[in-house]
Order: C-alpha cells, then structure tokens, then sequence
C-alpha cells in the first residue's frame, strides 16, 4: 500500500509537471504564431496597393478601388518636340496611354496589358563610367551545359545572334560590349536578346529626341558619343543608365541632374566649375579605357603622356613631397613603357595603355585642387581649415597619450603625412604600411623574448611564488599581461595591414574612412598602432619593478649601495635619451629656469625700492 501510495503521488506530480512544462512551452509558440500572423496580414495589406509616379512624388493608390493599368495614364513624359519618321512612330507607340474613358467599360476584368505599355514612363537616370556594371556582372555559366562535338568543315565560329547594327567588340582586358558604330553608341548591355535591343532601341530615341530640342546636338558629328546601360530598379521596372561623350572638350555630359557624390569621391570644399572639370575629365579618361575609341588622337595623347611623366620623375627626384601618383621605380616603368611604343598608335590596347594612366594623373589633379590659388603645392599641405575639437576630447586624447608613451603622438604624425585631408597619396600609403610591418615584427620578437624572461624569473626560488600577494609576483603577473596582449594586438594588426595595407589607394581610402569615422578621428587609428609598443613598454616597467623589488629588499647595504647607484646612473642617461629624442632638452631648460631665477632674485623688489629711499 505504501509503494501505491508512493508511485500514485509520483504520478500526480509528473502530470502537474507536465501541465506546467506545456504551459511554459505553448505560451512562446503560441506568441510567435501570432507575431508571424500579424506579419503576414501587414504584407497582405502592403501588396494591396502600387506605388505611382505623380508630379515627381510617390503616392500609394488602393489597387481594389482602381484598376492597376490607370497608374500608366499619370506618369509623366518627356518633352520632345514632334518627329518624322520611323523614330515618331517608334516614341509615338511608347509613349501613348489609354485614357480612362477606354477603360470604363472593362470593370474589373481588364484586357491584357501590353509590355510596351510597361515603360511609357521612360526611367533616364545619369551614369558616369566608374559605376559602369562590368565588373561586378552575376555569374550565369551551367555548368552542366556541354558541347559534345564541333561539326565537320566549322570555319566560321561568329556567334548567329549577332545584329548587324550593334557590333560585338572584345576589350582587351577581355569583356564584351557592343558598338554601333553608325551613331556612335556602346554598351555593356547584352545586345543579341531581341527583346532587349526593343528595349534599348526606345531609350535611345528618346535620349536622342531629348538632347536635339535640349542641346541642339547629334551623334552622327562624330565627336560626340553615348554609352546607355539598361538595367532594373527595385520594383523590377526598366532603368536607363547613361552619359554622353564630347571628344572634343574631353568630358562627359548628361541631359539630367546628376549627383557629385561618385564624381567628387569624398573631396569636400569643391565649388569652382574648374575643378571640377578635372573629375569629369577623369571619368572621360575612364570612359575612353572602357571603350576605346578611334576618334582619339593616340600619338599626340602618347606625347602629353609622356611630358607628364617625365616632369612627375623630376619631382620625385628632386623632392620628398612630390604629389605624383606614382613613385620613382614606377614613373622609371613607365618611362620604359612608353619608349616602347611605335609611331602607330591607334590600336584598342596602346589607347587602353595611354588613358590608363592619363585617369591616374588627372584624378590625382583634381585631388590636389589644380588651378586654384589653394592649390595643394607638397604632399604634406593641408588645404581645408581646421576644425575645433571640444576641450574633453583633447585631455582625454592628452590623457592616452601619455599613458601609452607618447606611441599615438607619432603614429599620428605618420599618418598626417598619408592621409592629407582624407586623400591618400599612393606612394606615401605603400612605404606608411612597410613600415608599420617592420615594427610590429620586431615587436613580436620583443615579446616572445619578455615572455621567456617573465617566465623565468618567476622560476627562481627566491621570487617566493607561494608568497601570491608579494609585490615582485603581482608585478611579474602583469608584466606578463602586457606582453602577451602585446604580442596578440601585433600578431593581428599584421594580419590586417596585410589584408588592406597593400590594397590599392581606392581601397585604403574606404579602409581609412571607416576606421577613422569615431568621434576621435585619426587619432583612434593612431592609439590602435601605437598599442604593441605601448603594452610591451609597460611589460617592461612592471618587470623592472619587480626586479627592483626583488633586488633591494634582500641584499646587504653594499650591494644596494652599488646597484642602487648604477640604476639610478643608468635611469638618469636613459631619460635623457627618451627627452632628447622626444626634442625635449633638459639641460637648456635647467638653464633658462636658473637664469629666471637669478633675475628674479637679483632684481630689487618695489618694496625693497621704497625701503632705499
């Protein structure tokens, strides 16, 4: 009866055990079952209305009220004047909308919506060639795709997809892109789709129709070109990307606003129209190696190359503060390259080659604010006024400083000298980064060598390692610490230096940007470098202090007499060292406080005056 009992009291706390356990469990399912409820009536709700264009703002429009073709009807067209021709017929049938009153009779069963219908609302929106997709393209290649056998007698391997308008052209570098060459149009876009030329054929009237009544300009002169892209926007609609080409000027052009915040790349303070001819001209140059073209004059531009070159050599020769994108082995490269090319210039790789480097040289004047009386002159000149920072951010900035041993001081001034006003110097960065793997190195071999002393001098029996509260032991424990994050923080700031120090200037500029956005600046940068000097020093003052300790609390008085006056010899010579180094002179100023002395002391007091008389 007693073990009935037992197992029957067993049970009865099982089950209540189990009521609570499906209570606990049921409440958090059941909460996520209404939260995933609750987001699913949100979406429904959401995909019940279209977003619509009207007078350059987007409104929300209850699909059940209206009918979704009416939002076509209220988008806004171009203002191009009438055409003749086959180009009116080709922007008359894209541009064209039902009006409602065609409408009405359909009620909620509506008649198929044509695809042309889809892009009456023509989406122009300006490019320049540095966001050019060619580079970053998805991959589409299946592998399990496989051609088998090449047919007897193939000699002709041109794809059959080809248009006879839109020629295929191969850049040197390998990518394909597409030239009509009777107007003067490339594109990246893949041109043997035939739904995509229909496309691109209406982008290009329009743009076309657009800057005739705008400009007054054709690309039938020659000297002008264009470069569309067709890609898609967000709600999966039609994006025309483009510029024009004026090759007369060297620059681009575009028939809409466009933003400077890819243009300018993070220079601020820009506002003359003749700086910022040297960014647009540093696209136009990229442009030209996207695209080469035969309307370039290769040996004239072979000559301007090469002046520029030669004087960039001269300076880097004769100065440390040369502004040149390239320092003095691969000006000299350079040089050798250019001595290499023929009288005949005009080939697709030469044009590559020669713009190439003339984007380099022109970016770098558009950097260093060419033409401008704040023109930057040396690679150490700061053109923008300084900001004031508040008094809290300078002590603590002092504060660290002087806890980490003067190591931010330094690096910051390093740094100053590459990172000039957020621009990077390209020379500059790559000997900046050399150096800083040099010294986290030789730090690295510093630690691993404290840590071995560490270790051994708490191996010796006098340091009492039972003895835990001792001074000598506390001090060795941190010693050892500050080694060992020492030899952590160097071990990865090498690892990263080589991931980004060897990066190119683009890339260490995205890298230096986002470091450096904290409220400190580049002096958070600069207190991260100077932290492997800082904690092996300060492994070795907490190892010095317990050696001392170990050292004049159980010797005799002769002994301490003598070591105690050859540390204090040797501290003496050593912060006289660290002083002068520093360019701080203790001697000068024991002098200059004497001398103040003296002349306070020699000098009569007004009372002592009044006294005499």
């Amino acid at each position: 009866m007693l073990r009935k009992h037992e197992l029957g009291r067993l049970s009865n706390q099982l089950r209540v055990f189990l009521k609570a356990l499906a209570r606990y469990v049921t409440f958090p399912l059941r909460l996520i079952h209404r939260l995933f409820r609750t987001l699913l009536q949100l979406y429904s709700r959401r995909r019940q209305y279209l977003p619509i264009q009207r007078d350059g703002r987007l409104e929300r429009v209850a699909s059940s009220i209206q009918p979704p073709i009416l939002p076509l009807s209220n988008c806004t067209q171009p203002q191009v004047p009438p055409l003749l021709g086959s180009a009116a017929n080709s922007i008359v049938s894209v541009l064209s909308v039902p009006t409602p009153a065609k409408l009405a009779g359909y009620g909620q069963q509506l008649p198929p919506v044509v695809p042309v219908l889809t892009q009456c609302q023509s989406d122009f929106r300006p490019t320049t060639p540095s966001l050019v997709k060619r580079y970053n393209k998805s991959a589409t290649i299946k592998q399990e795709i496989k051609l088998e056998n090449i047919p007897a007698r193939k000699r002709d391997y041109s794809d059959s997809e080809d248009s006879d308008k839109w020629r295929a052209c191969v850049h040197p570098e390998g990518a394909l892109y597409f030239h009509d060459t009777d107007r003067g149009i490339y594109t990246d876009s893949y041109m043997r789709d035939k739904r995509r030329r229909t496309d691109m054929a209406s982008f290009i009237e329009q743009l076309l129709a657009l800057m005739t009544s705008s400009c007054g300009l054709q690309l039938c002169s020659g000297d002008i070109e264009l470069m569309v892209e067709l890609t898609r926007n967000q709600n999966s609609g039609l994006v025309c990307r483009y510029y024009f080409v004026d090759h007369t000027k060297r620059l681009l052009f575009w028939l809409h606003e466009i933003p400077t915040g890819r243009i300018f790349e993070g220079v601020v303070g820009v506002e003359k129209w003749s700086h910022i001819k040297y960014a647009i001209q540093h696209q136009y140059w990229q442009h030209c190696e996207l695209y080469p073209s035969d309307h370039l004059q290769g040996p004239q531009l072979l000559k301007e190359l090469k002046a520029i070159v030669m004087y960039a050599s001269a300076e880097v020769i004769t100065t440390d503060l040369s502004l040149s994108p390239f320092d003095g082995d691969e000006l000299s490269r350079i040089l050798d390259l250019i001595d290499r090319f023929e009288d005949n210039v005009n080939g697709a790789h030469y044009t590559c080659v020669i713009v190439r480097f003339m984007r380099y040289f022109a970016r770098a004047q558009f950097f260093n604010f060419c033409g401008l009386p704040e023109a930057r002159l040396n690679a150490d000149q700061s053109l923008f006024v300084k900001e004031k920072k508040s008094k809290f951010i300078v002590a603590l900035s002092w504060a660290i400083n002087v806890a980490l041993f003067d190591a931010p001081r330094s690096h910051m001034a390093e740094l100053r000298r590459v990172w000039v006003d957020r621009s990077i110097n390209s020379p500059r960065w790559k000997n900046f980064n050399s150096k800083l793997s040099s010294e986290w190195s030789g730090i690295t071999m510093y630690s691993t060598v404290m840590i071995a002393v560490d270790v051994s001098f708490l191996a010796v029996p006098s340091v009492n390692i039972g003895n835990a509260g001792s001074v000598a032991v506390i001090s060795t424990y941190i010693s050892l610490f500050c080694i060992v994050g020492s030899l952590v923080v160097s071990l990865f700031l090498t690892r990263q230096n080589r991931m980004y120090g060897q990066e190119s200037a683009d890339k260490a500029v995205v890298f230096l940007m986002r470091v450096t956005g904290s409220v400190f600046g580049t002096k958070s940068l600069a207190t991260v470098h100077g932290l492997p000097y800082a904690m092996l020093l300060w492994g070795m003052v907490y190892f010095i202090i317990a050696f001392s300790y170990q050292v004049f609390t159980s010797t005799p008085i002769i002994t301490l007499a003598t070591t105690g006056s050859a540390c204090g010899i040797i501290a003496l010579f050593t912060l006289w060292l660290v002083s002068a180094a520093r360019d701080f002179h203790i001697l000068p100023w024991l002098q200059a406080q004497l001398r103040v002395f003296n002349d306070k002391f020699r000098t009569p007091s007004q009372t002592q005056r009044w006294l005499r008389r």
